[in-house]
């Protein structure tokens, strides 16, 4: 497994974009499109940038069940012709959070599986990870080369 975004990829990156936002699903549409500008940036084409903003929506389902009052941040890296991105929740959910909804914390293990399934066919390389914090999830997609 390929260790997260970190100062490998920080050292040669030509563009590192943050941005953070309420952790409302409505608002992740903030994210698809901070991921489709910096794709176009770095090259991909009208499919490759496509496969990006669904990974993003899988990025954030795979780390779980959102807080009411948290917030959803996103890291954006590029250079030459990689794309990483770094998820996470601010005033998360912790895993086994219970919901007032019998049910919901099986459901969302569901979603959280079929994301990685997704995200395995939609980008070269994902992962997750829980340190001193809230948990992460990390993603790398690099362009094709031409045909």
């Amino acid at each position: 497994m390929m260790e997260p975004v970190g100062e490998a990829v920080r050292e040669e990156a030509a563009e590192r974009i943050e941005i953070s936002f309420p952790a409302l699903p409505d608002l992740v549409v903030l994210a698809r499109f901070a991921a489709a500008t910096v794709a176009a940036r770095a090259g991909f084409d009208i499919e490759e940038i496509e496969d990006l903003r669904l990974a993003v929506d899988e990025l954030f389902v795979s780390l779980g069940p959102m807080a009411i009052d948290g917030c959803m941040r996103m890291v954006l890296e590029r250079s030459d012709d990689t794309v990483s991105i770094v998820g996470s929740f601010e005033g998360f959910a912790p895993r086994g959070f219970r919901t007032e909804e019998k049910g919901q914390d099986e459901t969302w293990e569901k979603a959280a599986e079929l994301s990685e399934l997704l995200l395995d066919s939609l980008v070269d390389e994902h992962g997750r990870e829980t340190r001193d914090g809230p948990p992460t999830a990390w993603l790398r997609k690099r362009r094709t080369l031409a045909k």
